[in-house]
């Protein structure tokens, strides 16, 4: 997220991809790195219409504007072979959370149960990690670099249990 705040999309889309990476271990280089563009692009369309402050939330909300970041969900979703309501919850997720309303919430909620079947296989972890990524996102929101720091350590945590779902854990 980092890279994105710095609307750095070059970057964004090799970091997005070195974590798609282990979470799609089927597919090539090229694949990968199409749907982190993808995913990229959607980052970059909906913090362009959070940050927009001459709309009102309704306005905001209702945008027209969603619909591309909605078409490169979907195409990341096509890309990886994701269900395509990921890239629906994913989205309203996105449009709550642009108007600070806490309705994201359930939307975050239930894009990572369908991420995390797809990942992993099951949903067993998803409300874990679901709280881990909303704190994580919580503490991206404060735009404090100590604060922020805080969220990258959570992240290396949601990942590392997510990914010791999906291989195994190699200590027990």
């Amino acid at each position: 997220m980092i890279a994105q705040d710095r609307e750095d999309f070059e970057t964004a889309c090799f970091h997005f991809s070195l974590l798609l990476r282990p979470a799609f271990p089927e597919y090539d280089g090229d694949r990968i790195f199409r749907a982190s563009e993808a995913y990229t692009n959607a980052l970059f369309a909906q913090s362009k219409l959070k940050d927009d402050k001459s709309l009102s939330k309704e306005e905001t909300l209702h945008d027209d504007r969603w619909e591309p970041v909605r078409s490169d969900m979907l195409r990341m979703c096509a890309i990886l072979d994701i269900p395509k309501s990921f890239a629906i919850e994913t989205v309203e997720w996105f449009r709550y959370h642009a108007i600070r309303d806490d309705t994201y919430v359930k939307h975050l909620l239930e894009a990572h149960r369908v991420y995390l079947k797809r990942v992993v296989g099951n949903d067993r972890w998803y409300r874990e990690l679901s709280g881990i990524y909303l704190t994580a996102v919580g503490l991206h929101d404060k735009h404090d670099k100590k604060v922020v720091r805080l969220g990258k350590d959570l992240m290396g945590l949601y990942y590392g249990i997510m990914f010791r779902e999906k291989y195994g854990s190699n200590g027990n």
